[in-house]
């Protein structure tokens, strides 16, 4: 088996998980940090953390390590989350607020997967987009 493909980005994975397990630990046992931390980091770290599941799912199901996910696919993604998180469960709970800078940390997180499955390209890489690939 060859190794794994995109190091810089399953390097960025591993911190992505290891910062979202050190916010959730502050939240469980109640230590103070600035605002941003509980209110936006997790959303700036969430579309990184499901794209690159979602890019292991392809190279399963596909067989091919060499494929991408396309800038379409990460933009509907992002959009999913925004619409599913800030749109419709506010309307369904009290837990959940609609918040545009959590809109804006999805699509950051988004760019971020986006270039960092793209760099370094060696050659031309397939995506997997519209085309159904």
């Amino acid at each position: 088996m060859r190794g794994l493909p995109l190091k810089i980005l399953h390097l960025y994975f591993l911190l992505t998980l290891l910062t979202f397990a050190g916010v959730q630990t502050l939240k469980y046992f109640s230590i103070h940090a600035p605002d941003w931390v509980f209110f936006y980091l997790n959303d700036f770290l969430t579309i990184p953390i499901v794209a690159t599941f979602c890019l292991h799912a392809v190279w399963f199901i596909k067989r091919d390590r060499s494929l991408r996910l396309s800038f379409s696919t990460i933009f509907s993604l992002v959009v999913m989350y925004s619409v599913y998180f800030e749109i419709y469960l506010p309307t369904v709970s009290e837990r959940y607020t609609g918040d545009i800078l959590d809109i804006i940390c999805y699509f950051a997180g988004g760019l971020i997967f986006y270039f960092l499955q793209s760099f370094p390209l060696k050659k031309s890489v397939p995506s997997l987009g519209a085309s159904g690939r």
